[in-house]
């Protein structure tokens, strides 16, 4: 059970965020920009066809559809206890401490553990394809370190000034995207419009494997709910964003998929599966002046999404920090940008640490994969927590008599709970290949540390769980906490 609301003292002005800051814009474009949905688009795309033929539109629309589910869980909590602390505040309030604890230091490991993959994917990238790909002895770490520093010091500068740099960029990604899909789909690609790719893909034993990927790439939506405290009327506007940015980037991949598919035409979903590049490709044959703009938009991609991710995920630390769960330090704001520099450098330190070390023991490209494979099931893990939390706490509330919608309380919550066992099962499945056969055992150990920490917490500083809970709600400085909600009569 969760520990029940206490009065604490008003965090001093060095731990507290700039309240205000964020209208229903500014909040829903750190979600969009997270789901980089270039990134995904040219990278993901390819592997759904190979695995599920050109059907990928179809594999998009309906795992859309199925992460809905998820963010309706977070959308329904995030209107209800607005914090920093995001889901862990969600979890201590529904279940407790410390399995929110828990769940935390799996989740932020995860975090650290898949960005340093793509650190190091992007380090990879900008040698190859801007660089001109120099052989100079440790080129592609040091670029993966210059970038690393690059994306961080939007999030140490301010909120603000985070955000419009999502924006720019994200809308340079999206306009891009999207014109290049609609002059695809307008010139009716290689043999005109079909409706093969929304066809059931058939008796494929890879299907699953295919829906594993296109759930995997909504992974970030949630960036919106981290900024609660700084956002204006957060009740509001925090559940819209984190219900916007599925629904808009699940348009987006099923419009870019569609018209990927139809460029190389239905027929030919080999030769876009083999395809290393199937954007530029499809741009040179459509609009060709587009094609050279193809890495931009990918580094647009990537570049924003990283961005909002350490926007988010810093807030999340400083907001654990700040409830007692881990190093106070990680709780401090700068005085001069009111931004928690000390757990954006958390949190982008070791994960380039990580990106950088690993092509001592791999290729570049294979580590990209397995870290990046590894690190995203401890944000599946906190997904399917949250959404067995919003049950729990329905059942709470309930017990107090504050009703909530059971549809969207607790059947939303089980669909949401069954579309992410997909990619759990495609990740974990046995039979794969070295270092992927691994995964399992990885992923114990993952969950055991998460574990073994909150343990270790409540022996050590018992007083630290007890006094979370209303540390880490933060509050909204606008309407009372629903442990203080009047019953309805």
């Amino acid at each position: 059970m969760a520990s029940t609301q206490t009065s604490a003292t008003p965090a001093p002005a060095s731990e507290s965020l700039e309240r205000g800051q964020l209208g229903l814009f500014g909040v829903i474009m750190p979600g969009l920009a997270q789901v980089a949905p270039a990134f995904n688009l040219f990278f993901t795309t390819g592997l759904i066809v190979a695995f599920a033929g050109p059907s990928a539109p179809l594999i998009f629309l309906i795992s859309m559809v199925g992460m809905v589910a998820t963010a309706s869980s977070l959308a329904q909590f995030s209107g209800v206890y607005p914090s920093a602390g995001s889901f862990i505040t969600y979890i201590t309030k529904a279940i407790g401490t410390k399995v929110a604890v828990a769940i935390g230091v799996i989740t932020i490991l995860g975090y650290i553990i898949a960005f340093g993959g793509i650190y190091i994917f992007v380090g990879q990238y900008i040698v190859q394809n801007v660089l001109g790909d120099p052989h100079i002895w440790g080129i592609t770490q040091i670029v993966t370190i210059l970038y690393g520093a690059l994306v961080v010091a939007p999030v140490i500068v301010g909120l603000k000034f985070g955000v419009r740099v999502t924006v720019a960029l994200y809308v340079f990604e999206g306009v891009l995207l999207l014109a290049l899909s609609l002059t695809i789909l307008a010139r009716g690609g290689a043999h005109g419009l079909s409706a093969t790719p929304f066809q059931w893909p058939g008796g494929s034993k890879d299907v699953l494997l295919a829906f594993s990927l296109a759930v995997l790439a909504f992974g970030g939506f949630e960036a919106a709910a981290p900024l609660a405290e700084e956002t204006r009327n957060p009740r509001r506007n925090v559940p819209l964003a984190v219900m916007g940015a599925v629904l808009v980037s699940g348009i987006i991949y099923v419009i870019g998929s569609y018209a990927l598919v139809t460029a190389f035409g239905a027929e030919r979903a080999g030769a876009l599966a083999a395809d290393p590049n199937p954007f530029h490709t499809a741009a040179h044959a459509f609009i060709p002046f587009v094609a050279p703009l193809i890495t931009w938009v990918f580094l647009s991609s990537v570049t924003s999404s990283y961005v909002a991710a350490n926007t988010q995920t810093s807030r999340v630390i400083f907001a654990g920090a700040r409830g007692g769960l881990w190093t106070h330090a990680l709780a401090a704001v700068t005085p001069r940008f009111r931004t928690p520099a000390a757990a954006a450098i958390a949190f982008v330190a070791p994960s380039i640490l990580i990106g950088v070390v690993s092509t001592a023991f791999t290729d570049p490209g294979t580590a990209s994969g397995f870290l990046s494979t590894y690190g995203i099931l401890g944000l599946v893990i906190m997904y399917l927590v949250a959404n067995v939390a919003l049950i729990v706490d329905w059942a709470r509330l309930r017990r107090r008599g504050v009703r909530k919608n059971p549809w969207l309380w607790v059947v939303v919550p089980v669909i949401g709970v069954a579309v992410l066992a997909i990619p759990v099962w495609g990740d974990l499945r046995p039979g794969q290949a070295s270092p992927f056969n691994t995964l399992p055992w990885l992923t114990i150990a993952l969950i055991a540390a998460g574990i073994i920490y909150a343990l270790v917490l409540a022996r050590l500083r018992p007083r630290a769980l007890e006094q979370a809970p209303a540390l880490l709600e933060g509050g909204d400085g606008e309407d009372p906490a629903p442990d203080r909600l009047t019953v309805p009569g």
